[in-house]
């Protein structure tokens, strides 16, 4: 099982990497707020490539959040597949309980459930993604030229 383990390392590892560039996008959305309202402390600047650049860190932070949210499921998995796994060295062994075979069924019908739901979410992530789209092309905002490819 020290597969797992490296697994679950690289998800804590990643999801800490997730959190400090949300941080960063934040800061950056806050002086791009600032300077389309014409604040002190935004940089100026001409307001289409303003709208731009906040449409691009939206569309970012989205896309972090996103791989946030499947690799929490990641974790869940992970955690799934090692009581899985023990409770099914459990059912080998003599004197087994029925409640035993019930918990691994439980268990099973969680792990489907996970993978149902991020397919559900790779379908509606593309959904919204076409509706920001849409509402920047008709707003005449250049698209996002760098997408973060989350795997959702």
């Amino acid at each position: 099982m020290p597969w797992r383990l490296r697994q679950a390392q690289e998800i804590e590892r990643q999801l800490k990497e997730c959190e400090t560039r949300t941080r960063e996008l934040e800061r950056r959305g806050a002086v791009v707020e600032q300077s389309l309202r014409g604040e002190p402390g935004g940089e100026g600047g001409d307001e289409s490539e303003l709208m731009s650049e906040w449409f691009e860190l939206v569309h970012e932070k989205t896309g972090l959040s996103r791989w946030e949210q499947e690799l929490s499921i990641r974790a869940r998995q992970l955690e799934l597949e090692d009581r899985d796994a023990r409770l099914q060295h459990q059912l080998s062994l003599p004197g087994c309980s029925a409640g035993v075979a019930e918990e691994l069924r439980s268990v099973r019908e969680q792990r489907e459930h996970l993978m149902v739901m991020l397919e559900q979410d790779r379908l509606r992530y593309v959904e919204e993604d076409r509706d920001i789209e849409t509402v920047m092309i008709r707003k005449g905002l250049q698209l996002p030229s760098v997408r973060r490819e989350t795997g959702v």
